[in-house]
């Protein structure tokens, strides 16, 4: 097998809500496509169901205390300091699974890099990845719990030195901030300019602090 398509028919049943941009359906049209092109059905070609990153896996990036208010929001319990977390109308609402699904696509990015890191595909697509901007202790951007930074960890578990190329509009600020002082994980990040496009961070001058700077070039190579 040399391609790994990391999706989950789970994804259908989640919903930002009916006004929220971000589309929760655009990954099964994504996958339905592939299908139809006969892309998830090319020769060692495998498409791999993800399970939820565990919360000890989450824990290794989000605080305990922002998990748990994630978490009884999702259940539907009453949270009411809910916006200290991010969390509430507009960018980052409350809905039914919103800690579910997330933990789902940090369970699905963190294998795809185990399985390039294993040597057992030479690559693999996240659908749901990418969620870039969550913060260890708040939801931002659309995005409740990081993935990028927790495929990235499981990676440097392995020994390996990090590059990550994050091609997005928007600046991948969770993933820069987790990583900032870190000589072995290199953030490049092809946004926007940040005075002029959420979440107003990203400017050249970003090069990190004490052995940030400092980053090598050599080890594995992760996109979002």
């Amino acid at each position: 097998m040399k391609t790994a398509l990391i999706h989950s028919e789970a994804y259908t049943r989640f919903d930002y809500g009916p006004s929220h941009p971000l589309r929760m359906e655009r990954l099964g049209l994504t996958f339905a496509l592939m299908e139809a092109l006969g892309l998830t059905a090319l020769p060692e070609t495998r498409v791999i169901a993800p399970a939820a990153a565990a919360d000890a896996v989450l824990r290794g990036f989000h605080t305990a205390e922002y998990l748990e208010v994630l978490r009884a929001a999702s259940e539907g319990h009453e949270v009411p300091v809910a916006y200290r977390y991010g969390l509430g109308p507009g960018d980052n609402p409350i809905w039914p699974g919103c800690y579910e699904a997330s933990a789902l696509a940090c369970g699905g990015s963190i294998q795809a890099a185990e399985l390039v890191a294993a040597g057992e595909v030479e690559r693999a697509f996240a659908f749901a990845g990418g969620l870039h901007h969550a913060m260890p202790d708040r939801a931002s951007g659309f995005c409740y719990l990081n993935d990028a930074v927790l495929a990235i960890q499981a990676l440097r578990a392995r020994g390996l030195r990090v590059c990550y190329i994050d091609i997005d509009a928007h600046h991948g600020d969770g993933v820069q901030a987790a990583f900032y002082e870190s000589a072995d994980v290199l953030t490049i990040s092809t946004h926007e300019r940040g005075d002029r496009l959420f979440p107003g961070t990203g400017s050249v001058e970003e090069l990190g602090t004490g052995a940030g700077p400092f980053a090598g070039n050599d080890g594995v190579w992760l996109i979002s």
